[in-house]
């Protein structure tokens, strides 16, 4: 009798331990945005916002939400979190930070450095959002606490409405870190600023890394739609406009349906990367109209390849002089080329790539017009 009642408490005792690593909600402080930048002596200073749901025991629980800025500073940004814990009453928890704003100064650096112990940290959402401003991230937060009551999520909606509309490259705090370790590729991140006009934050454009350092340099959101093109990736929507005559003041606007692209290496000199783009397009805006006839469809079609013809032309210079490689050439040689590879790879290989683009536009709808 003895022994059944020792195996029946032996096989009860598991099922009663509970979860061992729980953490409870009403002890945490719980960040909704993070920022991250570098001061004046070279320590990592992090500025967050955290969210307090305040529950009134004399209004019959009703809910109200207050924010409460914090910054902590260290050598590293794990003892930069640290500084913030000890000074907030609670557990100061990543876990919710769904934007991550990198400094200008820090993102001319090594961002590894801000992003290791986060990728250490189980708590943090691997699919958050990261970008960088044009200042420090202290400014642009300080801004939100101030402006914007849903702060993390404000941003949040701001870059992927950018990634709907084919402006920006979609990347998180997961999928950056397949571009750090990827010797021949580098990839963008949103870039904003604070417009003064507007007193709003806005994305100014994609922010240029090679390795893992931003360069300095960003593109504009057209010139990133088109790289992006070049890259095959469009997403929902991609709509530009494209000023055909400066002096009538004419444009077009066109929604591309398709992107198609055709990349051919070979070595001379330089290595020669000739980019054959094929663009399949929607008229969506164009006043002059007369789209019924195939005269107007050529000319269009003939007047929007040139056009883009030369942007992509002055993109890849754009990015050569910057060593920038978000096509992904190099990745393209490991693959394909190897032999090419091991003779131009090493920091700055793209200086031994000479890439010729070419746009061809192809009008497949003329709209819908009442």
């Amino acid at each position: 009798m003895r022994k059944n009642e020792l195996f029946l408490i032996f096989f009860i005792l598991p099922l009663l331990t509970g979860c061992w690593d729980e953490r409870l909600l009403k002890d945490s402080r719980t960040v909704y945005l993070s920022g991250f930048d570098l001061d004046e002596n070279g320590d990592y200073q992090t500025t967050s916002i955290i969210r307090d749901l305040n529950i009134s025991q004399a209004s019959r629980g009703e809910i109200s939400i207050s924010n409460e800025l914090v910054t902590g500073k260290g050598d590293s940004i794990k003892e930069a979190s640290m500084a913030i814990d000890r000074s907030v009453a609670g557990k100061y928890d990543p876990a919710k930070g769904r934007t991550l704003i990198l400094g200008n100064e820090v993102a001319k650096g090594d961002i590894y450095n801000v992003l290791d112990s986060l990728y250490r940290d189980p708590r943090v959402d691997i699919n958050a959002k990261i970008a960088v401003t044009d200042n420090s991230a202290n400014e642009i937060i300080t801004h939100l606490s101030e402006n914007e009551v849903e702060k993390g999520e404000y941003l949040y909606e701001l870059i992927h409405s950018s990634e709907i509309h084919s402006e920006i490259q979609d990347i998180t705090l997961r999928s950056i870190r397949t571009y750090l370790f990827d010797e021949g590729k580098d990839f963008m991140l949103p870039y904003l600023s604070k417009d003064v006009e507007d007193d709003e934050v806005k994305i100014s454009g994609a922010a240029l890394f090679h390795d893992h350092s931003f360069t300095g340099q960003f593109l504009s959101p057209d010139e990133s739609t088109l790289l992006l093109f070049f890259m095959e990736t469009k997403s929902k929507k991609a709509i530009l406009t494209e000023q055909l005559d400066n002096k009538d003041d004419v444009s077009v606007s066109y929604n591309v349906k398709s992107v198609s692209r055709k990349l051919k290496l070979e070595k001379e000199e330089k290595v020669h990367a000739d980019i054959m783009l094929q663009l399949d397009v929607e008229i969506v805006d164009y006043p002059p109209d007369h789209l019924d006839k195939q005269e107007m469809i050529n000319f269009l079609e003939k007047r929007l390849s040139k056009i883009l013809t030369e942007k992509a032309d002055a993109l890849f210079k754009k990015l050569a002089a910057n060593q920038s490689d978000v096509l992904g050439l190099g990745r393209e040689l490991i693959a394909f080329h190897p032999s090419i590879w091991k003779e131009i790879k090493g920091e700055n290989y793209y200086e031994h790539i000479l890439v010729n683009p070419k746009v061809k536009v192809n009008v497949r709808s003329s709209g819908i017009i009442l």
